[in-house]
C-alpha cells in the first residue's frame, strides 16, 4: 500500500468519525502523535456537531473553530501533515 493510498484511507476514517461515525481504525505512532491525531479529530467533531444544532451560536462556532485551528496547527507541526479536514 502506497503512502498516498495510506492517507486517503486515514482521511476517510476521519472523516467518517468526525461524521458520528465509529470507524475501525488502529493509529500507530508515538504516544504524542496519536494524542495530536486524537485532539484534532475530537476538535474537528466538536466543531462540525455544533454546526449541526438548529440552534447554535456564532460565539461558540468561532470559538471551536478556534480550538480546531489550533489543533491542526499542532498536528502539522508534529505529524508533518497538513489537516484537511
Amino acid at each position: 500500500m502506497t503512502s498516498k493510498d495510506i492517507k486517503k484511507r486515514f482521511n476517510a476514517a476521519a472523516a467518517s468519525y468526525i461524521l458520528g461515525e465509529s470507524p475501525s481504525v488502529e493509529v500507530m505512532g508515538t504516544p504524542e502523535k496519536i494524542s495530536v491525531v486524537r485532539e484534532v479529530l475530537q476538535a474537528s467533531r466538536n466543531l462540525y456537531e455544533e454546526l449541526q444544532l438548529p440552534d447554535t451560536h456564532l460565539t461558540r462556532v468561532i470559538s471551536l473553530l478556534e480550538k480546531k485551528r489550533a489543533a491542526a496547527r499542532e498536528f502539522y507541526e508534529r505529524v508533518g501533515t497538513t489537516w484537511i479536514l
